[in-house]
C-alpha cells in the first residue's frame, strides 16, 4: 500500500512541476487600439510570419521564447520594434468568416446554374439557361469572388496598432498583492 501512496505523490508532483511551467508561458499579443475583439496571440511553438525593418521578404519562424524585451524565434531573435509587419491571415479568425461568407455565393451561384441545368434537360432534353438564371448566377458568383480580396492579410507595427508582451507569471503576482 505505501508502495502505491509514494507513486501517487510523484505522479502528482511531475504533473504540479508541469502544470507550473504552462501557466509560466509568455503570449504575445496583437491588438489594433482598444479593440480586444481584434486581439490575436502567439504562444510558443507557433509559427509566425513577419518583416523585420529594414528587410524586402517575409520570414516564417517558429516562436521559442517570448521575453518582455525579445521574442526568441529558431532562426533569429528579435525586439519587438524590429517587427515591421506580421503576416495574420492564417492566424485571424475573421478571415475564416470572410471566406465562408465568400463562398456561400459561390455556392449559391453554381447550385442555380446546376438546377436550371437539370431542369431544362427534363423539360426539353437539351442544356439551355433562361438568361434570369444566368444573370442571378452571375451576380451571386461575382459577388462570392469579390468578397475574397477582404480578407485581413497583415498587422502593421505602428499607429494604434500595438504588440505587447503578456507574461502570465507577471500578472499572477500582481494580483497577488
Amino acid at each position: 500500500m505505501p508502495q502505491k501512496k509514494n507513486t501517487f505523490t510523484v505522479l502528482f508532483l511531475l504533473f504540479c512541476s508541469l502544470n507550473a511551467d504552462l501557466l509560466a508561458q509568455n503570449y504575445l499579443i496583437l491588438q489594433r487600439g482598444k479593440n480586444e475583439k481584434s486581439r490575436l496571440t502567439y504562444e510558443v511553438g507557433e509559427s509566425m510570419v513577419y518583416l523585420q525593418k529594414g528587410l524586402d521578404y517575409y520570414i516564417q519562424d517558429v516562436i521559442r521564447e517570448i521575453n518582455q524585451d525579445v521574442i526568441v524565434l529558431e532562426e533569429n531573435i528579435l525586439s519587438l520594434d524590429q517587427i515591421e509587419v506580421i503576416d495574420i491571415r492564417n492566424k485571424d479568425p475573421r478571415n475564416q468568416t470572410l471566406s465562408n461568407m465568400s463562398l456561400l455565393p459561390v455556392a449559391a451561384g453554381g447550385l442555380l446554374l446546376l438546377a436550371g441545368g437539370i431542369n431544362s434537360l427534363y423539360a426539353d432534353q437539351n442544356i439551355s439557361y433562361d438568361s434570369g438564371i444566368l444573370v442571378t448566377a452571375g451576380a451571386l458568383i461575382g459577388g462570392g469572388l469579390l468578397l475574397r480580396p477582404l480578407r485581413y492579410n497583415k498587422f502593421k507595427n505602428r499607429g494604434k496598432n500595438k504588440l505587447q508582451v503578456i507574461a502570465l507569471d507577471e500578472l499572477e503576482a500582481e494580483e497577488e498583492k
